[in-house]
């Protein structure tokens, strides 16, 4: 009897792979696709000429000052003339190299958690993030390690909404993770406390918890404490997320079957050891989705910090634009550019989200 060997693979079809094949199938499939892509074809064709033309050709690039915008296209010299602003605020430009020590330490953490063994990640990564932003409070500051005091009133630009996101997002990942544990609690005051927590800082627009940080809760403290309106922010911001992040956590323990809570007890272990070596990895592994989208949302948020006074990036814009050496009207160079620079960071933060949950995926697929 013969051997049986099986035939090699033929290529695909010539009229189905390639260019050609693709538009035909994704752009001009059917009389309503063609339409429709005909129609976006001409809206291009009449809108990106004139477009690039005002953004590169035209624009005015160089200069210091508003009577340097002499063209009819955009006037980048606004942008480039406000830089230090927009990215760093009022801080003191020879102290700002504590800003970019923030931000390294910020960057090698996160460059940490994927570079260093499992183990060694676990024992310094999770240490590290955990005290990472009140070491920044202590370098911005100051007074505390006898260098120059830079007030808060000077703190602002982009790096006060990537720090302050940071933060927020470091504290609020913990104790998002306890307020879970109580919402599933058998005991009732602690799972009341913790279900009042959840429900109140996720059902207020986080607009009203601003207003309610920066005005009421120094209510709360002892008479003559005077509390920096940066820190009240912080706390509330820290807070918002936690309630989001706490439900985020309750469905990944949901998710988690059933039969993982009973081996871990028939192996004897702990209810903390249970937790946070059998249950906890799981969780974020199943939840990895939502909580990278609500780091997302919360950078997102930082912006809404001008409605009380504090001078991130968005609102050193709409100061500058108010400043009377340049009232020319360059509100659109000067929103196009901070709309660009939060869609370059939450771009690269839904590519590094998507590699972490790659490297998560443990499914085996053919």
């Amino acid at each position: 009897m013969r051997e049986f060997k099986p035939l090699p693979s033929q290529p695909a079809p010539k009229d189905t792979v390639g260019l050609i094949p693709w538009v035909k199938d994704n752009l001009f499939s059917s009389i309503g696709n063609s339409l429709t892509t005909l129609i976006i074809i001409g809206l291009l064709v009449s809108l990106l000429p004139p477009l690039i033309d005002w953004l590169f050709l035209s624009a005015n690039w160089s200069g210091t000052k508003q009577a340097d915008c002499t063209k009819e296209g955009a006037c980048w010299v606004f942008v480039s003339a406000w830089s230090k602003q927009f990215f760093f605020g009022s801080y003191p430009t020879e102290e700002i190299w504590r800003i970019f020590i923030c931000l390294i330490s910020l960057i090698a953490v996160i460059a940490a958690s994927y570079l260093l063994p499992k183990d060694s990640r676990n024992k310094l990564g999770i240490p590290a993030f955990l005290i990472l932003p009140f070491i920044w409070i202590i370098i911005l500051d100051g007074s505390l390690i006898e260098l120059e005091h830079v007030a808060t009133d000077y703190w602002g630009g982009f790096a006060l909404n990537v720090l302050m996101a940071a933060a927020s997002i470091i504290i609020a990942f913990p104790l998002s993770f306890l307020w879970a544990l109580g919402r599933r609690s058998d005991m009732p005051f602690m799972k009341s406390v913790c279900v009042i927590l959840i429900e109140f800082f996720r059902g207020v627009p986080v607009l009203a918890l601003f207003f309610m940080g920066s005005v009421m809760l120094p209510l709360f403290f002892p008479e003559g404490t005077n509390v920096d309106k940066l820190l009240r922010v912080w706390i509330v911001l820290t807070l918002f997320m936690a309630g989001y992040m706490a439900e985020v956590f309750r469905g990944g323990f949901q998710a988690v079957p059933k039969g993982q809570y009973e081996a871990a007890d028939s192996l004897g272990l702990g209810y903390w050891q249970k937790t946070l070596l059998i249950i906890l990895p799981q969780v974020i592994k199943v939840s990895m989705p939502n909580i990278l989208a609500t780091f997302v949302m919360l950078f997102k948020n930082t912006t809404f910090l001008l409605i009380i006074g504090i001078f991130e990036m968005l609102s050193t814009t709409q100061t500058a634009l108010t400043n009377s050496n340049w009232l020319g009207g360059h509100s659109t160079e000067g929103y196009l550019f901070v709309a660009l620079v939060f869609w370059i960071c939450c771009f690269s933060m839904s590519m590094i989200s998507s590699s972490i949950e790659r490297k998560l995926d443990t499914s085996h697929k053919n």
